[in-house]
């Protein structure tokens, strides 16, 4: 499912960097889908949720990001639920051959955190893979694994 932001009549001004032309975010969304990294499942993962969606290049003055009105990024991400959290170490074992094998390199994840990013050219823009674990103990499930994928104008992460 692609969702798409759209806007009533407001005044806009372009967000400094955007560079993502709006025709781009579906071919971007296809693309990320089909990049191989997509693919990944954790063992014994069973698929919570699966979405994408765009975001905007242009924002309402004086509003937020989020009520913004043309596209600029696309995003995709796939949440798991699995028996258990994962260390960073696991989880370089458990992604990173398959990750790096098809184009992606390692960046860094976010200091704390069982987080990995990656980062890779699609289309010729810059994305980033995050691979999550998280110990997030619900009713449903112990903890989470999460593989997102996102395209922005500069990543500057990347």
């Amino acid at each position: 499912m692609l969702l798409t932001l759209t806007a009533m009549a407001a005044r806009t001004t372009p967000l400094l960097g955007c560079t993502f032309p709006p025709g781009d975010q579906a071919t971007a969304v296809t693309a990320y889908r089909k990049d191989p990294a997509f693919t990944l499942t954790p063992p014994n993962g069973r698929l919570l949720k699966e979405a994408s969606k765009t975001r905007a290049c242009d924002h309402r003055v004086p509003q937020n990001r989020e009520d913004s009105a043309g596209p600029e990024f696309a995003t995709v991400w796939r949440q798991y639920s699995v028996d258990r959290g994962y260390t960073v170490d696991e989880l370089v074992a458990l992604v990173g051959p398959d990750v790096e094998a098809a184009g992606w390199h390692y960046q860094a994840g976010d200091a704390g955190s069982t987080n990995l990013r990656y980062c890779k050219v699609i289309n010729e823009r810059t994305a980033r893979l995050d691979v999550t674990s998280l110990a997030d103990s619900t009713a449903d499930h112990t903890a989470t694994f999460i593989v997102l994928i996102d395209g922005r104008p500069d990543n500057a992460d990347c």
